[in-house]
C-alpha cells in the first residue's frame, strides 16, 4: 500500500494515516470501508486542486476550505490542528468545507484518543437515506465518530446514521452478494437485497436515527456552507465522483475538569461494568466499539488479516 501511494505522488509522511483509515476498517471486519475502498481510491490518480484556504483562525476554531483536498491526506493534519486548540483552550475545532471524502471519521477520531483527548467528528455529503415514512433518498448515511481515551487502547465507535452504510450497495455490486434484509429501497418502494436496484436506505432506529441523521446533516452542510441534498449519490460505485462535503472534528481535553489518567480509567471500568452486566438468554453483552477492536487485535496478534482472492489480486495489480 504504501508503495502505492508513493508511487502515486503522496507524500511519505501521509501514507501511514492514509494506510490506517483503509486497512483499519478491514481489520475491524468494516469490509465496506477497508481494503476495497482502498483499490478504488489507488487506481484514480490525485487530483490537481489548490491550496486549502483558512477562513478563520481563532485560539479554539480553525475554519477550512478544503478546496477539494482528499479528507483521506489532510484528515490527520487537521486532527493536529484540533488538538493544538485544545492542548491551550481546553476545546479545540474544526469545521471544513468543500473536502473530498475521507473514508472513516473514525480513523481521525481514534488518532486523537490515542493523544489523550476525546473526539468527536461528522461528515455528511448527497443524498441515499430515506425519512421516515418515506422512501426517497434524502439524506446522507451521515456518519457520527467518537473516541474515547481509556487506560488502554482508545475505545473508538464508528456509526452511519443509516441502517447500512451504504458501502454494502458497492461491495453488493461488486462480489455480486446480496444486501442485508429489510434495510434497502428500490426506486418503487420496495425492500430489496439487489445491490444493483438500490435507491435508498433506512435510518437506524427509525425517526431516532434520522434525527441525528438531520443533526450531522446541519453541523457538516448548512453550519458550513455546504448545500444540503443537492445531489442523489445512491448509485455511486466503488471510486465513484462524490459531491464535496462537510466536516467538523471536536477535540476536548479532559484536564479541563478532572485528572486525564482518573478520566482514562473510569472509562476502562465502566467498559468492564458494561460488559460484567447481565446478558438476556441466548444473548451476549456487545458494547459498540468492543467487538471491532477486538478483531483489529486479534488480526495485528496474528499479523494477519482474511481478504478473498479476487480482492487480493485487484490489490497486487496496483503495483
Amino acid at each position: 500500500m504504501t508503495d502505492v501511494l508513493l508511487e502515486k505522488g503522496y507524500d511519505k509522511s501521509d501514507a501511514p494515516f492514509i494506510i490506517s483509515i483503509y486497512l483499519g476498517g478491514e481489520l475491524r471486519g468494516h469490509t465496506s470501508h477497508g481494503l476495497a475502498s482502498f483499490v478504488a481510491f489507488a487506481k484514480n490518480e490525485p487530483e490537481a486542486h489548490e491550496e486549502p484556504v483558512v477562513l478563520k483562525d481563532t485560539h479554539a476554531l480553525l475554519a477550512l476550505d478544503a478546496k477539494g483536498s482528499s479528507g483521506n491526506v489532510i484528515g490527520k493534519h487537521v486532527a493536529d490542528e484540533a488538538i493544538k486548540r485544545a492542548k491551550t483552550e481546553g476545546i479545540g475545532i474544526v469545521q471544513i468545507k468543500n473536502m473530498d471524502s475521507w473514508l472513516r471519521p473514525g480513523a481521525v477520531a481514534e488518532y486523537i484518543a490515542e493523544q489523550g483527548y476525546m473526539a468527536i467528528v461528522v461528515n455528511s455529503a448527497g443524498s441515499s437515506v430515506a425519512p421516515p415514512g418515506g422512501f426517497d433518498p434524502i439524506l446522507g448515511t451521515n456518519p457520527i465518530a467518537y473516541g474515547i481515551p481509556t487506560a488502554g487502547e482508545p475505545l473508538v465507535v464508528d456509526m452511519a446514521t443509516s441502517q447500512h452504510a451504504w458501502g454494502e450497495v458497492r461491495l453488493a455490486n461488486k462480489y455480486g452478494t446480496p444486501l442485508p434484509p429489510n434495510a434497502f429501497y428500490d426506486e418503487h418502494g420496495n425492500i430489496t437485497r439487489d445491490g444493483k436496484e438500490a435507491y435508498s436506505v433506512k435510518s437506524f432506529g427509525d425517526y431516532k436515527g434520522f434525527a441525528l441523521g438531520m443533526l450531522v446533516a446541519v453541523m457538516s452542510g448548512s453550519m458550513v456552507g455546504i448545500p444540503m441534498m443537492i445531489e442523489n449519490t445512491a448509485k455511486n460505485a466503488f471510486g465513484g465522483k462524490t459531491p464535496l462535503r462537510g466536516a467538523v472534528i471536536i477535540a476536548f481535553d479532559p484536564a479541563n475538569m478532572v485528572d486525564p489518567e482518573e478520566f482514562k480509567k473510569q472509562n476502562s471500568e465502566l467498559l468492564t461494568n458494561i460488559q460484567k452486566s447481565q446478558a438476556l438468554p441466548g444473548k451476549e453483552i456487545r458494547v459498540p466499539g468492543v467487538e471491532a477492536f477486538k478483531r483489529k487485535a486479534a488480526s495485528e496478534a496474528s499479523g494477519m488479516v482474511d481478504i478473498s482472492d479476487e480482492l487480493w489480486e485487484e490489490i497486487k495489480g496496483l503495483t
